[in-house]
């Protein structure tokens, strides 16, 4: 359990050094774009689609790490709908599921990219290759599933859900 709890840590560390990394380069591409119009009266090309991509891959890594800290929005009016003593094997339930559906939309994220490939979809304002970017998505997706399979296989490794009330 010590690797499964050292490999989350690295997991995490690694999205969240891709978050912080993202946003800060594509804030200092709009940044270096104002500066460009203040001062020589033409911005940077393609600086605000890059700055929009960063942003995209910030906020889809965001899905994961939102995953890590168990803090996903989900209705809770049903919590009182079952006794309390079956809360842990709803726990694993969800977890389970989650992991599954996780799974099948991390594989159809790699058909996704396969396809962007094989056709060689580029990208409008910035005329570069799309795939790379999105290789994102399968990711976010199988990252997401490996915590929930860790929370459905090792309960203690799971955080306790940001925002509810107890």
């Amino acid at each position: 359990m010590n690797a499964t709890r050292g490999l989350l840590k690295v997991l995490l560390w690694i999205e969240i050094a891709v978050c912080v990394l993202t946003l800060f380069v594509g804030s200092g591409a709009l940044v270096a774009d104002v500066i460009a119009r203040e001062f020589f009266g033409n911005g940077i090309f393609g600086a605000q689609r890059f700055a929009v991509w960063a942003t995209a891959i910030a906020g889809l890594v965001g899905f994961a790490l939102v995953t890590a800290e168990r803090g996903h929005l989900r209705p809770q009016f049903t919590d009182k709908w079952l006794p309390a003593s079956w809360d842990p094997h709803m726990e694993r339930i969800s977890d389970i599921v989650s992991a599954i559906i996780c799974i099948a939309l991390g594989w159809y994220a790699i058909e996704f990219v396969k396809s962007s490939y094989a056709l060689g979809e580029r990208g409008m304002a910035i005329p570069i290759k799309l795939w790379p970017i999105q290789l994102i998505l399968p990711w976010m997706f199988f990252s997401s599933a490996i915590r929930h399979v860790v929370f459905a296989a090792f309960p203690v490794l799971r955080p306790e859900p940001k925002g509810e009330m107890h």
